[in-house]
């Protein structure tokens, strides 16, 4: 089975989030279900809200062909793609894909083991507007494309931002999302 991996931070996860994943479902109908694999800790990035509480925003998301997969939030610590993705393989016989953002591509070659990675999983590239693919991409990468694809510079930085500012966030995130938010006063 094809599986389509997104990792990230998810702090929080938000509307933009879920169009990828559910575009790359519709554009991609070879790849049979998306996984979101939230980070206990980014190497570059700090992460606001703790493991437990982005895991259970992004169960807002979860449906059939949409999972959580908590593999590094229980690793605890930084965690690289590649021992992710190799971890993964031990347990499930699955062809992975890597959902990336077309904003990351520029800092790729930083990735822990890069070249090596790209022998692991084939990166599928998501525009993000208004950072649109090149015309031209690495081995290793594919470009998600359609005319009718839905992009968007949302981004959790700016939702956090609005929660601080006490600004509203309704229609950024879902609804469940939202109400996490407020019940747990994250971000304020």
């Amino acid at each position: 089975m094809k599986i389509a991996l997104f990792g990230g931070r998810f702090d929080p996860p938000h509307i933009g989030h879920y169009l990828v994943a559910t575009q790359i479902l519709e554009k991609r109908p070879d790849i049979k279900e998306v996984w979101f694999v939230p980070a206990y800790k980014h190497q570059w990035k700090p992460i606001i809200a703790n493991g437990k509480d982005r895991i259970n925003m992004l169960s807002a998301f979860a449906d059939s062909r949409i999972k959580i997969l908590d593999i590094e939030i229980n690793k605890k610590g930084i965690s690289y793609t590649i021992d992710t993705i190799q971890e993964i393989k031990k347990s499930f016989n699955h062809t992975l894909y890597w959902i990336v953002g077309s904003d990351i591509l520029s800092e790729f070659t930083r990735w822990e083991r890069a070249e090596e990675l790209i022998n692991l999983t084939t990166f599928l590239v998501f525009p993000r507007d208004p950072l649109l693919p090149p015309k031209t991409l690495p081995n290793g990468f594919e470009t998600v494309l359609g005319h009718d694809l839905i992009t968007t510079n949302l981004s959790s930085t700016i939702i956090r931002n609005r929660v601080k500012k006490n600004l509203p966030i309704t229609c950024l995130v879902p609804k469940e999302v939202e109400d996490y938010i407020v019940k747990h006063k994250l971000y304020t």
